[in-house]
């Protein structure tokens, strides 16, 4: 008890010092707000050694095209900021776990952290997804390698910039490590789909985004590639990471995939993808635009 209430103290001071507005909202939660242009209120809570942000953004009016769009935008946020819709199944959030080391290390994730929310407030008003988060052309690659050997997780070389590892989870394929102008990016590929498959897209959109709400650290992506799109789960983390937090986004990575990898396959059907939206598709419950609109 005693160690968990040094932790809680250490978050409330960094709130204290790094927002503008703080209240308890309950044991080990508080309400705070931040502003650098717009102001955006953020719930902070304490659980297991992690101080979780969220972010809900007033204002937007989300239709099911959105769904796409947002899981395109996941992997150009920093600060480990990640969209993810909530499981009511009526809004978006922008939310960020940060495990809680020390006082310093903690004001430098929050702020990376606001930055990712600021950032993701104005992505999420965009008409069209932006790209992934490019490779650096100068990247300090030899120092991305010291970093991780100083993780617990063997790790393999693959070539400049980029490193494989294998996760605790039954036919999961490697998990990438890449050093990006996001950070670094620790990712699983978990399905690809077609172009012409529109019901799987829409389906693999609204379940991961869904389903990553829940989980710690990890956020869903998907990449356009020839003939169809990548998804997945990701773990942003900062460009020098310490060795707990690698330690901690393999370990999530490797929850994440043993939580979604089955499902997302089933819905590469399109008739069970179908099925899915007709009982989960927030369109058909909530006054959203329509996509004609977009």
């Amino acid at each position: 008890m005693r160690l968990f209430n040094e932790v809680a103290a250490t978050a409330f001071r960094v709130l204290d010092k790094c927002s503008g507005e703080l209240e308890p909202d309950g044991p080990w939660r508080w309400q705070c707000a931040v502003e650098n242009g717009t102001r955006l209120p953020i719930a902070a809570s304490l659980d297991d050694g992690f101080l979780r942000l969220v972010c809900r953004p007033d204002g937007i009016r989300w239709h099911r095209a959105g769904l796409e769009r947002a899981l395109l935008r996941n992997s150009t946020l920093g600060g480990s900021v990640k969209i993810a819709f909530d499981t009511a199944g009526r809004s978006f959030n922008l939310t960020t776990d940060i495990v809680v080391l020390e006082e310093k290390q903690l004001v430098d994730r929050f702020r990376l952290a606001i930055d990712g929310f600021h950032s993701g407030h104005h992505l999420l008003r965009l008409p069209a997804p932006r790209q992934s988060c490019p490779t650096p052309e100068d990247p300090a690659g030899n120092r991305l390698g010291e970093l991780l050997r100083g993780a617990s997780w063997p790790v393999t070389e693959r070539g400049p910039n980029e490193y494989s590892v294998e996760l605790d989870a039954a036919s999961a394929p490697p998990a990438r490590i890449r050093l990006s102008e996001c950070g670094v990016l620790v990712g699983v590929e978990l399905a690809r789909a077609g172009e012409a498959a529109k019901a799987s897209r829409r389906a693999l959109a609204l379940f991961l985004l869904t389903t990553s709400s829940a989980l710690r650290l990890v956020r869903s992506y998907a990449e356009a590639v020839e003939g169809g799109f990548v998804y997945g789960m990701q773990v942003n983390l900062p460009a020098e990471p310490e060795a707990e937090e690698i330690d901690h986004a393999l370990a999530a990575l490797s929850v994440a995939y043993r939580a979604c990898a089955l499902e997302a396959d089933v819905l590469l059907n399109e008739a069970t993808a179908r099925c899915y939206l007709a009982a989960r598709d927030p369109s058909t419950t909530n006054n959203h635009q329509s996509e004609e609109e977009n």
